[in-house]
């Protein structure tokens, strides 16, 4: 067996431990350790006065203890950090058969330890609480174990993840198991299919050694091993838990394509009140960018182990709950402000709401007792659910009244009464569909068109058509699982495709009216904008770039490869007045639609003004400042210079494929 040493920062570990649990288990430590061979090296450091309820049991696992004194005032923890790190360093430049090392500790200051280690080759493992662990800690280990997951919480490193995993394993298993005799699976058929559909995904930064310990932490799922030694993977048996995993996974989807990913309920709730005290005591301060960084520098600072990914994940519940004084244009650069009358637990009822109404809004029957089991963990918080379904209420949104369009076709308000968007909301309507609208079929039609959508933008824009007519109907019938933000979606992508089209065959007239529609769909403050956000730089460069083609006065830079802000920049100061002044048309067209796009490119020009110091980005962006904020715009602000894009060097981003998701 490989030797492993392991090294216990034990009254870090041991005061965390006692905080949740009552006492440190060191047998299950000790556990986690023999898993990955035969530990040769145990030591754990702490000061033994203090601890000496532990010490028959650490001696009966073979633990070597030092003694840290303790000098001066007492303090909660003391520092086993430099004689701990000096230890582990020492063995791994003397021992050279030391290939494993576990460290348990959630401090931070063990970051660099870990690093070296890893940069020596050897493979290092860490153990500590959730609540009492660095996120920069679990990211400079080879793998994490989080001690609440020992204790049967099923809990790990970042709940959303572990949740995209298990529905993962789930689609995977319904998707299989009527191939397979008795329902069992092979592992390896199982991994296999994980690693075609997610190759980047892995369990191991999850807190899991590998694919079979995460499956042994799923209720749902039961491990076999046949009589050639296979392991085999199933559902388990009753009826009940398959009807409740279809219906639990129906939700888990709606959420997935509604944008929410949900994160576990101590973790959603905890940055739900870390976000209300920090807005509510900083009130018009920070953007939710802002916000997310400055909590994920806080969880860092006191050790607790937050991911980036969970708090953005929570704080995205803030953009459709009614919780802020007033809805910002932009999330990226307008500060929040809440609701002066609101209180804490309200506040953080309102956003777990968000949940209950992206159900509701697809059509799905709510069933209290499934959705209590996926909020909250378990099936009798019925009072929680039911207190949010009467939040959410019967009440629409205005973007659920139906209006008429041209011949009697119904549409949402903020689509309706959007005059930018009727050249593709007619489109919508007067396609005939020849196939029966379903979910499956909008969505496979969708991936069709993503797939050919810069090699073919004909054929693209008619399977993003297609797709948008089938969500159409589909939500007129009130099918359950239709939802508007995936027709907004298919409706942006036609409009993408459609503009790159008529672009194409210089249709110049023909682009402009997609383009103008694609801006005006795409509003940041819609839940649409998180799934075409890549695509708007790209958009407004190819926009911009009509104004000279109109004058067959091409430029030298790729529209695809240039920020819109850089473009900004030559256009503004091109040689051709005519150039210029179209380019001014087109840029108050933007103002008109959607303003927030401009207000974007005067932030990148102020970090090119800084940062690359490009000339003529000053000059640009306090023309386009004044002209946003509707001041008059005359002859002598239209620059009359030389530039023909030599000096302005291409942007890495957007590339020059454009996305459409």
């Amino acid at each position: 067996m490989e030797p492993v040493a392991i090294y216990i920062d034990f009254e870090n570990i041991a005061i965390s431990t006692e905080d949740a649990y009552g006492r440190c288990d060191i047998d299950k430590i000790i556990g986690v350790a023999n898993s990955y061979g035969r530990c040769v090296i145990k030591r754990a450091y702490g000061d033994w006065t203090r601890f000496t309820r532990y010490r028959q049991e650490l001696l009966e696992q073979a633990i070597d203890l030092t003694q840290l004194f303790r000098y001066g005032n007492y303090t909660k923890k003391n520092s086993a950090d430099i004689v701990m790190a000096v230890d582990v360093i020492e063995a791994a430049l003397t021992n050279p058969t030391l290939k494993t090392f576990v460290l348990v500790t959630g401090d931070s200051d063990f970051t660099a330890v870990a690093r070296k280690l890893r940069g020596y080759g050897r493979y290092v493992v860490g153990i500590g609480l959730r609540d009492a662990t660095s996120d920069l800690l679990v990211r400079s280990c080879d793998e994490f174990v989080i001690y609440d997951s020992l204790m049967e919480r099923d809990e790990n490193t970042s709940g959303f993840q572990v949740d995209e995993v298990r529905r993962l394993v789930l689609a995977i298993l319904q998707r299989l198991t009527p191939g397979f005799e008795n329902g069992r699976i092979p592992l390896a058929a199982l991994t296999e299919e994980m690693a075609t559909l997610r190759p980047d995904m892995t369990v191991t930064p999850l807190g899991f050694r590998d694919i079979p310990h995460f499956l042994a932490s799923q209720r749902e799922i039961a491990l076999f091993t046949d009589s050639n030694g296979e392991v085999q993977v199933a559902f388990r048996s009753s009826h009940a838990s398959r009807q409740e995993i279809d219906q639990t996974l129906q939700y888990r989807t709606a959420l997935s394509t509604a944008g929410y990913q949900l994160v576990e309920r101590e973790i959603r709730q905890d940055v739900l009140q870390a976000l209300f005290g920090l807005l509510s005591s900083e009130p018009a301060t920070h953007t939710l960018d802002e916000a997310i960084r400055r909590l994920k520098e806080q969880y860092d600072a006191d050790n607790r182990l937050r991911s980036r990914d969970d708090i953005q994940e929570v704080a995205r519940l803030l953009k459709q709950a009614d919780v802020l004084e007033n809805q910002p244009d932009s999330w990226e650069l307008d500060p929040l402000s809440l609701r002066p009358t609101l209180a804490a637990g309200e506040f953080i009822q309102r956003c777990e709401g968000v949940y209950v109404a992206a159900l509701m809004q697809r059509n799905l029957a709510i069933d209290d007792e499934m959705v209590a089991r996926l909020l909250y963990g378990r099936a009798d918080a019925l009072a929680e659910v039911q207190a949010l379904r009467e939040l959410v209420g019967t009440k629409q949104s205005n973007s659920q009244i139906p209006l008429h369009l041209g011949n009697g076709h119904q549409l949402p308000r903020h689509l309706a009464e959007n005059l930018d968007a009727r050249v593709a909301l007619q489109d919508m309507v007067n396609w005939r569909l020849e196939e029966k609208p379903t979910l499956e079929e909008a969505a496979r039609l969708n991936a069709q068109g993503l797939e050919i959508r810069t090699a073919d933008f004909e054929q693209a824009r008619v399977y993003f058509l297609k797709a948008a007519k089938m969500m159409y109907q589909l939500l007129l019938e009130k099918a359950p699982g239709a939802n508007l933000m995936d027709m907004e979606w298919y409706l942006a992508s036609y409009c993408a495709s459609t503009a790159g089209a008529h672009f194409s065959r210089h249709n110049y007239p023909r682009a402009i009216l997609y383009y103008q529609a694609f801006f005006a769909i795409v509003k940041e403050t819609e839940p649409v904008w998180d799934r075409v956000r890549k695509l708007v730089p790209p958009m407004l460069s190819f926009y911009f770039t009509i104004a000279p083609n109109e004058f067959s006065d091409l430029l030298k830079v790729a529209p695809g490869r240039t920020h819109p802000a850089r473009l900004c920049v030559l256009l503004h100061n091109h040689r051709n007045e005519g150039v210029r002044r179209r380019w001014l048309e087109l840029v108050r067209e933007i103002v008109r639609i959607n303003p927030t796009l401009l207000r974007g490119i005067i932030q990148r020009l102020a970090f090119l003004e800084d940062e690359d110091q490009l000339i003529g980005s000053q000059e640009t962006r306090a023309f386009l400042a004044r002209l946003l904020s509707g001041e008059p715009v005359g002859d002598d602000l239209l620059l009359a210079g030389a530039s023909d894009g030599s000096g302005i060097e291409e942007d890495e981003e957007p590339s020059t494929e454009i996305e459409f998701a």
